[in-house]
C-alpha cells in the first residue's frame, strides 16, 4: 500500500468519524432544543399577574425563582423586549431596596440577600446593565469582613450566616467586573479553609443541604490561588456522580431530587474543559432529559426544611437551571 493510498484510508476514516459525530450531535440538539422549548413553555404558563415565575403554590422564593426563571429565559432567545421577560424584570425592579441591592423574597424587600442579590446582577451584567450593577459594587465591597467573608444579610438565615457560597458568589460577581476583593488574601484563605477533605463545601439546609449549591458558585471563581481545591473539587463531582448521570447526595424524601443537583453540578463540570468532564456531562444531559416532565418542568424536589407542616417545592429552580444548561451545552457544541 502506497502512502497515497494509506492517506486516503486515513483521512476517509476520519471523515466517517466526523460525520457520524456530526450526525449524532445534530439528534441530540434536536432533542435538546425540544426540551429547552418545552421547559420556556412551561416557565411561561406560571408566571403571575406581577411578571414574578415561582412556585404557585409557596411564593416564599418569589424573586430568587424569578431570576433564575428570567435568567433561563434570556439565556435562550437573548431578547430582553419578550413580553414574559420584560414582565418578570419589571418584577424585579419594583424589589430593588433603596440601594439597589435584592432580597429573596418581596415580604423582605427593604433588606437584603446578597445571594439573590448577586444572581440578579450576574443577569444585569448579561442583559447589558453594567453601569446599573457599579453602582452598587462600592456598598458590596464594604460588606467583606477583614477575614475574607461576606454574610449574608438574609434575615430568615439565622444559622449560616456566612456559609461558603455566599462569599463565593460575591467573588463570582466580582470577577465579572474584573475587579478584585476588599480583603483579596483573606478571602483565598477563607475558601481553602473551609473546603473539606472530600473536595466540597459542606451543606446546610439554609441553603438546599447540598453540596451542589456551594459548588455552583464556586466553580465559577477561576483563581490562580484557588486552583488546587478547584481542581480537588472537579475530581469530587465526576467521583460522585450515580451510573445513571445524576448527582444525588441524600436520596431521600423532603430534600432537593436528583435533578436539581445535577444541573447544579453539570454548571460546575462546564466550566472546566476537560475530557473526563466532557463524558460526565453528557451522562448527566442524559439523565436530565429523561427527567424531564411531560408539561416541560423538572422535578426539583423540596426545600429540606424540619417541619412536617412546611412544603417548598423547587421545581422553578430546577426547570430554570436545566434549561440553561441544555442551551449552554447546545453553545459549547456548535463553538
Amino acid at each position: 500500500m502506497t502512502p497515497l493510498k494509506i492517506i486516503r484510508t486515513v483521512s476517509g476514516k476520519l471523515f466517517l468519524l466526523m460525520l457520524f459525530s456530526f450526525t449524532a450531535f445534530s439528534q441530540d440538539k434536536i432533542q435538546i432544543n425540544s426540551s429547552i422549548e418545552k421547559g420556556i413553555s412551561f416557565l411561561k404558563k406560571i408566571q403571575c399577574a406581577d411578571g414574578a415565575i415561582c412556585d404557585t403554590s409557596n411564593s416564599l422564593f418569589d424573586v430568587w425563582e424569578t431570576i433564575s426563571a428570567a435568567e433561563a429565559l434570556y439565556s435562550v432567545n437573548k431578547d430582553t423586549n419578550e413580553i414574559c421577560f420584560k414582565k418578570a424584570m419589571s418584577f424585579l425592579r419594583t424589589n430593588e431596596n433603596e440601594k439597589g441591592l435584592i432580597c429573596h423574597n418581596k415580604k423582605c424587600k427593604e433588606a437584603y440577600c446578597l445571594e439573590t442579590t448577586a444572581a440578579y446582577f450576574l443577569l444585569l451584567l448579561q442583559t447589558g446593565q453594567k453601569e446599573k450593577v457599579m453602582k452598587c459594587i462600592p456598598f458590596i465591597l464594604d460588606l467583606q469582613k477583614n477575614t475574607g467573608e461576606w454574610e449574608i444579610g438574609n434575615p430568615d438565615v439565622r444559622e449560616q450566616k456566612s456559609f461558603p457560597s455566599v462569599t463565593a458568589f460575591m467573588v463570582w460577581l466580582l470577577n465579572e467586573v474584573k475587579l478584585k476583593p476588599k480583603y483579596e488574601k483573606e478571602v483565598v484563605l477563607f475558601v481553602r479553609k473551609t473546603q473539606n477533605d472530600t473536595g466540597h463545601w459542606g451543606a446546610a439546609w439554609e441553603y438546599y443541604n447540598i453540596p451542589a449549591y456551594a459548588l455552583w458558585p464556586m466553580m465559577h471563581l477561576n483563581r490562580t490561588e484557588t486552583k488546587k481545591q478547584l481542581k480537588s473539587t472537579n475530581k469530587y463531582i465526576r467521583k460522585s456522580q450515580e451510573k445513571d448521570g445524576s448527582w444525588d447526595h441524600h436520596k431521600k424524601d423532603n430534600q432537593p431530587s436528583a435533578s436539581l443537583q445535577t444541573a447544579l453540578m453539570l454548571d460546575a463540570l462546564m466550566t472546566y474543559s476537560s475530557e473526563e468532564n466532557t463524558k460526565a456531562i453528557e451522562k448527566g444531559l442524559s439523565f436530565l432529559l429523561k427527567e424531564q416532565n411531560s408539561s416541560g418542568n423538572w422535578d426539583g424536589g423540596q426545600f429540606p426544611i424540619d417541619s412536617k407542616s412546611y412544603l417548598k417545592k423547587e421545581y422553578v429552580f430546577a426547570t430554570a437551571r436545566s434549561i440553561i444548561i441544555l442551551n449552554r451545552y447546545l453553545q459549547i457544541k456548535q463553538k
